[in-house]
């Protein structure tokens, strides 16, 4: 049984307990411990960790001497290789469901997720809080089943903020080791539309939080919620080449971010976005594999700053909610539903 706290002092004692996948609702107490880094001598990159590109907020490019996500060649259950994280100071550490967040169980009332986040602390005194270990994921909540991208923040000891989203971006993904598809790389979408569903990160009052996310409680196998889902939506149009949607704030988080009219070049998007009445600079990648029947292997991740108000500073990280990839002749960027 794995155990997390929910309070916002790291090694504070509070309530979590697991069940089913992720680290769930609590139940009993239980401290953080503090994360300790992989010996540097017997970390071994895979040759695929050069496909991987880090999108931060610390700096000003789109990569940055901030978190970096890595993959180490260190094979797991059917073959796949883990994510690892490698902090400023140059110290690597395996991704922790301590540092995941709190997910709901099926006997959970309302799916809610909460808004602020312990995270886990490391040696060196920073915190980490990262969506999300393999053992952190759950069919309860998409969003947490990010098979080729992470996203999150960390604190450094010293009050530095980055936030960050890394992994293989389209055309870089790796073949499952045991797959008889083809080796010829993905590469952009020349028609349809994806609709993902996304969850803001940002770093306030020096604390984790996050957008509004509540998942859908489903019955049986279509989709038809118990619950009232709060889920936000950002939709790229690979006909007309344009991204736009919606992050949903909340009173920790802050106030909503609005995206209107991102331009799609290839695999990446770039333009301005909206929160508190303040204009930010969005960059992001499309992460994954577009043509996959999974959710999971299409992702999406980028970073918002705000050059007037840090703390509107957000990273976001999604999942494929719905696909049309079919249709040529839609040129909206209004969200597709599911049915």
């Amino acid at each position: 049984m794995k155990y997390k706290s929910l309070s916002l002092l790291p090694l504070a004692a509070a309530l979590a307990a697991c069940a089913g996948g992720g680290v769930a609702e609590p139940h009993v107490p239980f401290s953080i411990p503090t994360a300790t880094p992989l010996p540097a001598g017997e970390v071994t990159l895979s040759s695929d960790s050069n496909n991987i590109e880090n999108i931060n907020t610390a700096g000003t490019g789109s990569t940055s001497s901030g978190i970096s996500i890595q993959q180490r060649e260190v094979e797991v259950l059917f073959g796949n290789k883990p994510f690892i994280f490698k902090t400023p100071g140059g110290a690597q550490y395996a991704l922790s469901s301590y540092s995941d967040p709190i997910v709901p169980s099926y006997s959970s009332p309302d799916f809610k997720i909460p808004d602020r986040h312990a995270g886990q602390r490391l040696a060196d005194g920073s915190r980490i809080f990262i969506c999300c270990s393999d053992s952190g994921a759950t069919s309860y909540a998409e969003i947490t089943k990010q098979d080729y991208m992470k996203f999150g923040a960390w604190i450094g000891p010293n009050g530095e903020i980055d936030l960050f989203a890394g992994g293989f971006p389209v055309g870089k993904t790796p073949k499952p080791k045991y797959s008889y598809g083809s080796d010829a790389p993905e590469t952009a979408l020349s028609k349809g539309k994806i609709t993902y569903q996304v969850w803001g990160i940002r770093v306030r009052n020096g604390q984790f939080v996050t957008s509004s996310y509540t998942p859908p409680k489903n019955s049986g196998y279509t989709f038809n919620p118990t619950n009232t889902p709060v889920l936000s939506f950002i939709t790229a149009n690979f006909n007309s080449n344009k991204l736009a949607g919606k992050i949903i704030g909340n009173s920790d988080y802050g106030p909503d971010v609005d995206i209107q009219n991102a331009t799609i070049t290839g695999l990446t998007f770039s333009g301005d976005a909206t929160s508190g009445g303040k204009t930010g600079k969005l960059d992001g990648k499309f992460f994954g594999k577009f043509d996959s029947s999974y959710d999971s292997d299409t992702s999406i991740g980028g970073k918002i700053t705000f050059k007037d108000d840090r703390s509107l500073d957000t990273v976001f990280g999604g999942v494929s909610y719905v696909k049309k990839l079919d249709e040529a002749s839609d040129m909206s960027t209004d969200h597709l539903k599911k049915q």
